[in-house]
């Protein structure tokens, strides 16, 4: 169970095999519940550069989304983001289990 409620789903597209231009071709569909905000965030990127995420979602323990998944969240006004994520931050407890993933788009 959650520490915090998950009231919305995102489709988190997995990044397939690549193409003949080295490019990855998109696999499966997965969908999760989550806990999305819509709020602006100044993130370091994992390139360890500076940059601006417009959602911050929060999964339950550790989630498996890597930065070449593209995330699809439609909201109640039916405006929806697609975009890979910028920053994957795992939150852990003392004992060093993961509780939530934090993703910003």
């Amino acid at each position: 169970m959650p520490i915090i409620p998950m009231k919305q789903t995102i489709t988190v597209t997995k990044a397939g095999k690549l193409d003949g231009w080295a490019a990855p071709t998109p696999g499966e569909e997965i969908t999760y519940k989550a806990r999305v905000t819509e709020e602006t965030n100044v993130v370091t990127n994992k390139l360890g550069e500076e940059a601006v995420a417009k959602l911050r979602i929060t999964l339950d323990k550790l989630a498996d989304i890597s930065y070449d998944d593209v995330i699809t969240y439609t909201n109640e006004l039916d405006v929806t983001v697609t975009k890979k994520p910028l920053s994957i931050v795992p939150k852990r407890m003392l004992n060093g289990r993961a509780i939530v993933t934090e993703v910003f788009v």
